[in-house]
């Protein structure tokens, strides 16, 4: 009776271990469906930018400061005006500058009659000096552009430093913005972008990565590295003024007909990248050669064919509202 109870236990575990073996032979060859889906690799464009808000900046603006110290005896320009490089701006009463340099004349000229050599070089610079001051008392503007702000009136009494006007060049403009510290590694001198301003009808405008501080400064308690861009085309007569925000799209990269899975699906050992590639045999990993690695898509160099089918997990799966919103149109991309 002890044997046959110690033999229907030995089948019974044997039936136990041939089933126990066969799930796990079913569960490696067979995934269940709901966990992964397929995508199938196909050409197309590959296009990532980094988009951060901007503001309109002009390239000259000139604080214009009085040289010499005097009485304005008459203002010239309003806020708003129009001038010209070398127009006068504010003029003060030169009554004692004028008899200054009469004086510096006649030192001068006596000098020259009868003094030694170095008093006729104190007197040729003391000259000088005289008539450069007096030139000073008519402050005139130091560029093209445009009158902003008038900050004195006729009969104010100024020191020498006092700002009388703001003029700033309207017509020589960029872009001033910051990326954060994550993207910074992605941006470089020259990279192409476009301007978006919401404010002027949703008008674009190309422009093109001028300047990247190397030293992060600290905003809203991010750290973030300021950048300049300029404009690539004539904006003169686009209603595009200094203090106009914008919306900027930075292309990081924009590529076409080249063959593109989800970053997502793609894995990575020692020896490289893989993806799971769908066979008739079943699912293996095959090794792929890769280009350009995205937040969303990457480039495949080599390893894979278009039309190839690839196994991604669900967990990981690519949201297609994602993906950047402003897609520049002189690049050649299709807007989203």
């Amino acid at each position: 009776m002890r044997y046959k109870i110690v033999a229907l236990l030995m089948v019974i575990l044997i039936v136990f271990s041939l089933t126990a073996s066969c799930n796990l032979r079913k569960n490696e060859k067979v995934q269940n469906p709901t966990d992964y889906y397929e995508y199938t690799v196909k050409r197309g464009i590959l296009f990532e930018s980094v988009d951060i808000s901007g503001q309109v900046v002009s390239d000259e603006e000139c604080k214009v400061k009085s040289l010499v110290s005097g009485v304005v005896e008459r203002v010239f320009v309003e806020k708003g005006d129009r001038v010209k490089e070398g127009d006068i701006l504010v003029e003060l009463d030169d009554d004692d500058y004028l008899l200054n340099r009469i004086k510096a004349l006649q030192n001068y000229e006596n000098a020259r009659i009868s003094g030694s050599k170095l008093l006729l070089e104190q007197r040729k610079l003391e000259l000088q000096i005289a008539e450069k001051n007096l030139e000073r008392t008519k402050i005139k503007s130091p560029i093209d552009g445009v009158v902003v702000s008038v900050d004195v009136r006729e009969g104010d009494i100024l020191n020498v430093g006092k700002v009388v006007a703001t003029v700033i060049n309207d017509k020589k403009l960029h872009i001033e913005g910051a990326v954060d510290e994550i993207d910074f590694g992605k941006i470089t001198i020259g990279q192409k972008a476009i301007v978006h301003f919401e404010s002027l009808g949703g008008l674009e405008v190309p422009a093109v990565v001028t300047y990247i501080s190397p030293i992060a400064i600290t905003s809203g308690g991010l750290n973030v590295f300021p950048i300049e861009l300029g404009f690539e085309t004539d904006v003169e007569n686009k209603r595009i003024v200094p203090g106009l925000s914008c919306d900027v799209s930075i292309v990081i990269i924009s590529k076409k007909g080249v063959l593109t899975v989800p970053t997502n699906a793609l894995g990575h050992t020692s020896n490289g990248y893989y993806v799971e590639l769908k066979t008739e045999g079943g699912v293996k990993k095959q090794p792929v050669e890769v280009g350009y690695i995205g937040e969303y898509y990457a480039e495949i160099k080599d390893g894979l064919k278009e039309g190839d089918v690839i196994v991604i997990g669900k967990k990981t799966e690519v949201l297609k509202n994602k993906l950047p919103k402003i897609t520049p149109r002189f690049l050649g991309a299709p807007r989203r």
